[in-house]
C-alpha cells in the first residue's frame, strides 16, 4: 500500500492518477510493487475546509469514548470549558505543532488492506483540514466551589417552610448540577456526599446550620434521657420518638452522618449504633463558631465541651481546616475559616491563610491544602511552592513567600 498526494484545491480535478502512474511512482522510488500491498491511496484537498477542532485523546478517555459513546464539555459562559468523562475531569489547552496534520474520514492503514497479492487498485480520499493546532487534556480536580453556593441557595430549614415555598428556583437535581458544576458524574456524587447533601423530591438539599443544630440536640437529648450508651444508641426506638418532630428523611440523613453500626442488637431485634465523637464535637464546635468574629479560646474550649454529650472528649485538632487559633496572642483567640469556603486556586487560597495567620505549623495548615492535592502534586510540593519555610526551636512554620 501507498499514498500519494495530488496538490490540486478543486475536488472536480482534470487529472487523476492512474495505475500506470502509481507503477512508475514506485520504480522511481526503487520499490518492489510485490513488497507493498495492492492498494494506492491518492489524496486529493476538498475544495472547502468544514470547521473541524483537533482533540487528543489519552488510552483511557479513549476507551471511555468507545465503550460509553460519551464525552461532555461542562461550563457556563464565564468559566473556562472542561471535559468530563463518567469519573474524571479534565482541563483543555490548546498546543502547536511545526507538522502538519491532515484529516482524511476513512483513510485505510496496513492492517486494514489484506495481504494477498491481487491487482493494484486506486482509492481517492479528501483532505477535509490541515491543522497546526490541537486541544490536549490534562487531568484536573473537579471545580467543585460553586456547589456549595448552588445548595446554600435553598437550605432545608423544616417541612413547615417547605410547603410554603412553591417555587421551583434554586432546587437542583442531580441533572441541573451536572450543567452547571464542572465535574464528572462520579466525582459530582462524592462532592455531594462530602458536603452532606441529601435528597428530598429528587433535588439535592443541605440542612439550614440551625435546623441541623435542632435535630442533632434533640437527638443527643434523647440519648442522654434513656441513659443510652454512646455506642449503644437503638435506631429503631430513636427514629420512633423523634419522627413526630421531623421527618424521616430528615432523621435517616442525621444517622447516617453521625452513627456507625456497632454490630449488636437488643434483646428485641433492633439494631445498635454508635456515635461518632469526632462528627458531633466537629459540628458543635462550628456551631458555636459561626455566629461570632472571633471566640476566647479559653471560654470557647469550655463552652465546647459543655457542649457535647457526657463521655465525649473534645480536641483542637477536631477543628482542622475549619477554625484559626492563635494561642500566643492576648488573649488567646479562635475563629471560624472553613476551607470550603476558600477558592481552588492555590495562590489566592494561601494569601486568604496568611492574611488570617502570618505563620503556620504543618499540622495545622495541612487540611486546608490536602483537598487540593493530587497523585503528581503532593501537599508538600504544594508548600514547597507557595509558601517560605522556617525552623523555631524545632518546630517547622510555613509563612508567606514574599514577607509583609
Amino acid at each position: 500500500m501507498n499514498i500519494e498526494m495530488v496538490d490540486n484545491k478543486t475536488f472536480n480535478r482534470s487529472y487523476e492518477r492512474t495505475i500506470k502512474d502509481v507503477c512508475q511512482v514506485i520504480h522511481h522510488a526503487k520499490l518492489e510493487e510485490k513488497d507493498l500491498r495492492p492498494l494506492t491511496q491518492v489524496l486529493y484537498f476538498a475544495e472547502e475546509f468544514p470547521d473541524y477542532k483537533i482533540l487528543e485523546l489519552d488510552k483511557e478517555v479513549f476507551k471511555c469514548l468507545k465503550e460509553s459513546g460519551k464525552l461532555v464539555f461542562r461550563g457556563q459562559k464565564t468559566d473556562k470549558a472542561v471535559l468530563c468523562t463518567n469519573n474524571k475531569t479534565f482541563d483543555i489547552k490548546e498546543a502547536e505543532t511545526s507538522n502538519s496534520m491532515l484529516l482524511v474520514p476513512n483513510l485505510k492503514f496496513a492492517e486494514d488492506v489484506p495481504v494477498e497479492l491481487g491487482d493494484r487498485d486506486i482509492e481517492e480520499k479528501e483532505i477535509v483540514g490541515v491543522y497546526h493546532e490541537y486541544f490536549e487534556l490534562k487531568q484536573i480536580r473537579p471545580r467543585l466551589l460553586p456547589l456549595r453556593n448552588f445548595l446554600k441557595m435553598k437550605p432545608y430549614k423544616g417541612i413547615e417552610l417547605e410547603e410554603e415555598d412553591q417555587s421551583g428556583e434554586g432546587y437542583f437535581s442531580t441533572e441541573k448540577l451536572l450543567e452547571v458544576v464542572q465535574a464528572s458524574e462520579e466525582e459530582l456524587v462524592d462532592a455531594l456526599r462530602d458536603v452532606q447533601a441529601f435528597s428530598v423530591n429528587d433535588k439535592w438539599r443541605i440542612l439550614d446550620n440551625d435546623y441541623h443544630f435542632r435535630v442533632l440536640s434533640q437527638f443527643l437529648g434523647l440519648v442522654e434521657s434513656n441513659s443510652w450508651p454512646l455506642d449503644q444508641v437503638p435506631i429503631g426506638e430513636s427514629l420512633s420518638e423523634l419522627s413526630a418532630l421531623f421527618p424521616d428523611y430528615v432523621l435517616h440523613h442525621i444517622f447516617q452522618i453521625y452513627l456507625e453500626p456497632s454490630g449488636d442488637y437488643t434483646d428485641t431485634g433492633d439494631e445498635l449504633f454508635r456515635l461518632v465523637d469526632y462528627k458531633v464535637c466537629r459540628f458543635l464546635g462550628s456551631y458555636l463558631l459561626r455566629p461570632v468574629e472571633k471566640f476566647n479560646l479559653n471560654d470557647f474550649l469550655r463552652t465546647w465541651q459543655d457542649s457535647v454529650p457526657e463521655g465525649m472528649i473534645t480536641s483542637l485538632e477536631q477543628l482542622g481546616g475549619l477554625a484559626v487559633l492563635t494561642p500566643d496572642s492576648r488573649p488567646p483567640a479562635i475563629w471560624l475559616l472553613d476551607e470550603e469556603d476558600l477558592p481552588e486556586d492555590f495562590q489566592e487560597r494561601f494569601t486568604i491563610l496568611f492574611s488570617a495567620k502570618e505563620s503556620w505549623t504543618y499540622d495545622e495548615i495541612q487540611p486546608y491544602i490536602k483537598r487540593l492535592a493530587t497523585e503528581k502534586q503532593s501537599v508538600n510540593s504544594i508548600l514547597t511552592k507557595y509558601s517560605r519555610t522556617s525552623n523555631v526551636n524545632g518546630v517547622r512554620y510555613h509563612s508567606a513567600r514574599h514577607g509583609k
